[in-house]
């Protein structure tokens, strides 16, 4: 999918060495989304627990990544729809590090430890604080990741805006 990608994004008009139409690169990423989901999908039936819980909400992120590229692929013009699988993929990507450093690293919550490959805990009130640290480690990135994108469109927007625009629009003394 990367390959597809680099190959269209650096073809131009006159030497397109991938002639696809808008939505079908979509298509194509999202065929790629789908082989994650059902790869996580069916991967996740054997964790329980803590584990089964931060592979849950990887394959909800995943089902997001296939929801916003087939929108894409239907309306390839869409700012916000470009805006949302951007973010959703972003949040995907962060999650896997999540993953990783939460039930593998140093993040372990109290109470629960990596026994024989498998995550154990102590109690079920220790499963479920993990669990609601795990939503708010989610929480944390999304709105991470939602003030990351408020900043760099305000920069966008402050770099990009015109000034004699705004000094014709002041209204004059006089």
């Amino acid at each position: 999918m990367a390959m597809i990608k680099i190959l269209k994004g650096t073809s131009n008009r006159e030497n397109d060495y991938l002639p696809l139409p808008d939505g079908a690169l979509c298509l194509i990423a999202s065929t790629a989304f789908c082989a994650e989901y059902f790869l996580f999908y069916f991967h996740s039936t054997t964790h329980q627990g803590l584990e089964g819980y931060y592979h849950l909400i990887l394959v909800i992120l995943i089902g997001l990544c296939i929801f916003s590229t087939v929108a894409g692929a239907l309306m390839p013009t869409s700012f916000p729809v470009d805006l949302f699988n951007g973010i959703v993929i972003t949040l995907q990507g962060l999650w896997f590090y999540q993953t990783a450093f939460t039930l593998y690293g140093p993040m372990m919550p109290n109470g629960c430890w990596l026994k024989a490959d498998q995550i154990a805990c102590r109690s079920k009130e220790s499963e479920i604080r993990g669990e609601l640290l795990a939503n708010f480690q989610l929480f944390s990135q999304v709105l991470g990741v939602l003030v990351a994108t408020i900043g760099a469109y305000c920069f966008a927007h402050s770099v990009n805006s015109h000034t004699d625009l705004r000094s014709s629009q002041t209204p004059e003394d006089g």
